[in-house]
């Protein structure tokens, strides 16, 4: 526009009328083109909203679900209807900010104003992922969830969110290999912030992706990313392995007098140990390899005669004459537990109930 002004300036200066045509013409031209530019510039986004702010807020939304905070969801929420009022010209736009709506009232607990975002947005523009995935966290069925998810995979633009949620489904419906499946094809391609939502599930999944039923109530209660109790660990080999057999002769012993017993057979490293007892690594290196040994004294006492003559362990952490020594080399070298940094084994680390089983299905296996 400055150079217009320049020009009508010199044209008036010289006196030319030739001159004062040409900036004329110019400065239509000009106006002409920009307005063609404001027009594409309010298509493609508004003054205060862009594609960048709206995946800010996205990736806010999905830190509040790994870790509420009511105060900052509240202050979002203001944000978003704030920016519902401007105009917005862009389907896309228009549906991702009411997907977003709808996202933020669902973890409020506002159904009905997530339900009618969500309607919104889909009449907006009727593929944004986002709106696909506020739609399936509005449904309550397990099994309708399921059929959406796998429906709106096939339709939306783009798919990755709905993958890493369909996970979460199959977790729920005990599909345990597939939901590794929809995780792992997911989480690589999203956000850390995603990783971080669905990351205890993905480890949930991983560690009972070999189960080949839905597991057992009371052992589901120790199967999480947290330390898990020596009699937790007994739960667990009890209801999902028959590991257990012929050490209760097939008789439905409780947990409580399974534990015992296993605590007066030196099956735990401290003979005084409660039940609630937060397990270590090497109690579930000896509460393992005793089960695989059942009672049979040359297997379980078989690398305490292999090094006797050396009297020099192999894992610097463990050594000769450790209580624990001839179950955790014996489960080390048959690759049931590892060596976290491949030297040592970290003995009294406590173990998590998702390590735990996933030891117990290595063991199964070995066994």
């Amino acid at each position: 526009m400055k150079q217009n002004y320049y020009l009508n300036r010199q044209a008036r200066r010289n006196g030319s009328i030739t001159s004062g045509l040409l900036s004329i013409i110019g400065l239509v031209l000009l106006l002409g083109s920009c307005a063609s530019i404001q027009t594409d510039i309010r298509y493609d986004t508004v003054p205060g909203i862009s594609g960048e702010e709206l995946q800010l807020i996205e990736l806010r939304l999905v830190d509040l679900r790994a870790n509420p905070n009511a105060q900052e969801l509240a202050a979002i929420r203001s944000d978003l209807q704030q920016r519902s009022k401007a105009p917005l010209s862009e389907p896309l736009f228009s549906a991702r900010l009411q997907a977003l709506i709808a996202d933020a009232a669902l973890l409020a607990g506002n159904r009905r104003e997530a339900e009618a975002a969500v309607r919104t947005a889909k009449a907006a523009y009727a593929g944004d992922e986002l709106s696909l995935l506020a739609e399936l966290r509005l449904l309550e069925d397990l099994s309708s969830q399921l059929e959406l998810a796998e429906s709106a995979i096939r339709s939306a633009d783009s798919s990755f969110r709905l993958r890493a949620e369909l996970g979460s489904l199959l977790l729920k419906a005990g599909r345990y290999r597939e939901a590794l499946a929809a995780f792992d094809s997911a989480l690589p391609k999203l956000p850390p912030e995603y990783s971080v939502l669905y990351q205890g599930e993905r480890d949930k999944v991983f560690a009972l992706r070999d189960s080949g039923s839905s597991v057992e109530e009371a052992s589901a209660l120790h199967l999480t990313p947290q330390p898990i109790s020596l009699l937790g660990m007994l739960i667990v080999v009890q209801q999902e392995s028959s590991l257990l057999e012929w050490f209760t002769g097939g008789a439905n012993w409780s947990p409580g007098v399974i534990f015992e017993r296993a605590k007066a057979a030196n099956w735990f490293s401290d003979p005084s140990a409660k039940g609630d007892s937060f397990a270590k690594r090497q109690d579930a290196a000896l509460l393992i390899w005793n089960l695989l040994g059942r009672g049979q004294s040359a297997a379980l006492n078989k690398y305490s005669v292999r090094y006797a003559a050396r009297g020099v362990s192999p894992i610097p952490d463990v050594p000769y004459g450790h209580p624990a020594f001839d179950a955790i080399l014996g489960l080390v070298e048959e690759e049931i537990m590892n060596l976290p940094d491949g030297r040592h084994f970290k003995p009294d680390d406590t173990v998590s109930g998702l390590e735990f089983f996933g030891i117990m299905t290595a063991a199964i296996k070995f066994r």
